[in-house]
């Protein structure tokens, strides 16, 4: 027992601590993972498995200071959300669903808790804002244009990527994370749902896509308007530092060892200590 406890302790510590190695300051990264929709169609907290698709994400990283960061980051994945799965069965007979991909581009903040010189394991907070790109369909076809709610919606929104991590500095070149995010937008519109049901246009396939489950009168609701979609992302990823590795800090930062003594004539200095 004292035998495998001290083993667990002596393993612990090699992963959480670590002086010899540093974070290096700009790199690449890139990763996949599990996304799913947040919105009118998703009626339970936790998705249906079917439901949840995948991701992928790739971008810069740039290590300002010891705990500050900051990300270029492009995410692409999928969404999918199903009437199907639902256990009320009026939500069941109404019948909606839909599938997007989905593009996201922008810039992150991170925030290392524990400094990045002393500790291997790093949790940290992250943070931006981003544009997203999306096209809702069922079985392929596309639904913005059917205006299925009698009004217009662009398929670009705003996106506020938050959330947290955990990077493993394996060395001062390559690390490893893991990252739960959530994915705020300022649209309604990822599954083409948010308000009420509009009357008959004469129109077969408007009509289907707006009710296919033939199941509401006009000014009834399709949805809740006044809650924007979302998405939920489990990613995790590799990164390479290109930039920054040395065993030198200066000023907080990650400083390359040649450039810190490029100025210093070492057979000089040699000589003096040999004195």
């Amino acid at each position: 027992m004292n035998r495998a406890l001290f083993l667990l302790v002596l393993l612990t510590s090699l992963l959480l601590t670590n002086h010899s190695y540093s974070q290096g300051r700009l790199g690449v990264f890139i990763g996949g993972g599990t996304m799913w929709y947040s919105g009118d169609i998703q009626e339970n907290p936790w998705p249906h498995p079917t439901s949840i698709r995948w991701t992928a994400n790739a971008g810069l990283h740039w290590q300002i200071t010891r705990r500050w960061g900051l990300q270029l980051n492009y995410t692409a994945g999928e969404l999918f959300a199903s009437d199907q799965f639902a256990l009320s069965p009026g939500k069941r007979k109404r019948d909606f669903r839909f599938q997007t991909f989905i593009h996201e581009i922008g810039l992150r903040g991170t925030f290392d808790i524990l400094p990045n010189d002393r500790w291997r394991v790093l949790p940290y907070i992250t943070a931006g804002v981003a544009a997203l790109n999306f096209e809702p369909k069922r079985d392929g076809v596309p639904l913005r244009q059917f205006a299925t709610e009698g009004k217009s919606y662009s398929n670009w929104t705003l996106s506020i990527p938050t959330g947290l991590g955990v990077k493993w500095q394996i060395n001062c070149r390559w690390a490893l994370k893991g990252e739960l995010l959530y994915h705020w937008t300022i649209t309604d519109h990822l599954d083409d749902v948010s308000g009420a049901y509009t009357a008959d246009t004469g129109n077969h396939d408007r009509d289907f896509y707006s009710d296919p489950g033939g199941v509401s009168p006009p000014r009834e609701m399709r949805g809740n308007p006044k809650w924007k979609d979302g998405m939920f992302d489990i990613n995790v990823g590799v990164i390479f530092f290109f930039t920054g590795c040395g065993r030198g800090k200066k000023g907080g930062l990650i400083e390359d060892c040649e450039q810190l003594y490029k100025d210093v004539d070492m057979e000089k200095l040699m000589d003096q200590y040999k004195q």
